[in-house]
């Protein structure tokens, strides 16, 4: 009987780490659209947007909000 309690025990930390790894499961923010008055910079620091999708910078971000009347956050820095 405390062969298979053990089993879970030792497995929690694994299926923990998936839920973790997931789309979604981690904390999302918005992104500061106030810095970018006129124009997006051309440099290339992606950012992973709340909708799985990658964009060229934060500001680029703002822009599809502003453009689709969308509240997509930045997942996380980088591709998706």
């Amino acid at each position: 009987m405390a062969r298979p309690r053990a089993v879970l025990l030792l497995l929690l930390p694994v299926l923990l780490a998936g839920l973790f790894s997931c789309p979604g499961a981690m904390a999302s923010y918005p992104p500061n659209c106030a810095q970018y008055k006129y124009m997006c910079p051309r440099d290339y620091h992606p950012v992973c947007g709340t909708d799985g999708e990658t964009y060229g910078n934060e500001c680029v971000l703002c822009l599809a909000n502003r453009e689709d009347h969308t509240n997509i956050e930045i997942a996380r820095e980088g591709h998706c």
